[in-house]
């Protein structure tokens, strides 16, 4: 399965890695990625939607890394930064609504 690294859009934290969470990380999409993130952080269940990457409204940017890329979880923030900057691939920006 792919590995997913979701980038708040307004603050350019890292919301997530998808590494971090051993096999429960096995995800098949960038939704599927967040609504992991969001489980994993006690986040009530939000609906996702699909946006052009320059969009204002997005609430995520999500990066597939590449196979290429290290198989480690990252640590910090400045790790899996560094690490869609090396080895990343833009797959989605994500607007979010609540549920």
């Amino acid at each position: 399965m792919a590995r997913f690294i979701a980038i708040e859009k307004g603050t350019g934290r890292v919301y997530g890695d998808t590494a971090r969470f051993g096999q429960a990380g096995n995800v098949g999409s960038p939704v599927d990625a967040v609504f992991l993130f969001d489980r994993q952080h006690g986040r009530a269940p939000r609906g996702f939607g699909h946006v052009g990457r320059t969009s204002p409204s997005a609430s995520y940017d999500v990066y597939e890394i590449e196979p290429s890329g290290s198989s480690r979880a990252t640590v910090s923030e400045s790790d899996a930064q560094a690490l869609v900057d090396e080895h990343g691939t833009w797959a989605a920006a994500l607007v979010t609504y609540n549920s």
